[in-house]
């Protein structure tokens, strides 16, 4: 079998509509027998023939088609081409908004922060993903989520605001001082965010200590979110 069959035959036993790296597949399995250059000139004939289709520069998939149609990627196959295992990212901005249906705007770009990449930033389509150092535990997760939210409250169009209180019923159920400290040393956020957090927190019982990161000679407003 000939290089072009070799490559061939490993390309298309890839799951259809799943985004690949092509260098990632050189590295692989043909670096100790192949030149890139060679690689690079299969990849090309196989995009011409259309067996695989270009995502962007250096990303890849296999179409998959329905009824003579190309099948679209969809956002969560963006997604798991840098992340998968839940521990390893979060969805936050408005994609979570839309998710937990505090807003019906469908998000034009999708934001996640993640483990899983070596850059702090890194856009594939229409999603971005931002380096935190997390593991993305469920008591983390939820804090980051319920950060995220609480942050962006003001600039959530229409919010519904009977999904919120049960969004904030589950998420205070998670709360940890210990975690939040930590997210809190990277993430930086706002005095009045934090404020607005402890409202919300002692309106269900839950013990913390945010006051220390809070001045008693200020007024913080805090949004009507009742």
């Amino acid at each position: 079998m000939n290089i072009t069959s070799e490559v061939k035959e490993i390309i298309l036993q890839l799951p259809k509509n799943q985004l690949f790296n092509s260098r990632e597949i050189y590295e692989r399995y043909f670096i100790d027998f192949c030149m890139e250059s060679t690689y690079s000139k299969i990849i090309n004939r196989m995009q011409k023939d259309e067996l695989i289709i270009m995502f962007q520069k250096g990303i890849f998939y296999l179409p998959r088609y329905r009824n003579g149609k190309r099948v679209n990627i969809r956002q969560y196959q963006i997604k798991s081409f840098i992340f998968s295992n839940n521990n390893d990212g979060t969805l936050v901005g408005d994609g979570l908004y839309y998710r937990l249906k505090l807003s019906k705007v469908i998000a034009k770009e999708y934001l996640y922060y993640t483990n899983r990449i070596d850059e702090l930033s890194k856009k594939i389509g229409n999603a971005r993903f931002l380096f935190l150092p997390f593991d993305f535990d469920p008591t983390t997760t939820s804090i980051i989520q319920l950060m995220d939210v609480l942050c962006g409250f003001h600039k959530i169009a229409n919010i519904d605001l009977d999904q919120f209180h049960q969004f904030l019923d589950s998420s205070v159920k998670l709360y940890e001082d210990i975690a939040f400290y930590e997210i809190h040393k990277i993430m930086k956020y706002p005095k009045h965010v934090i404020a607005f957090l402890k409202t919300v927190l002692d309106h269900f019982g839950i013990d913390n200590v945010l006051e220390r990161y809070l001045s008693t000679r200020s007024i913080y407003k805090i949004p009507d979110w009742k």
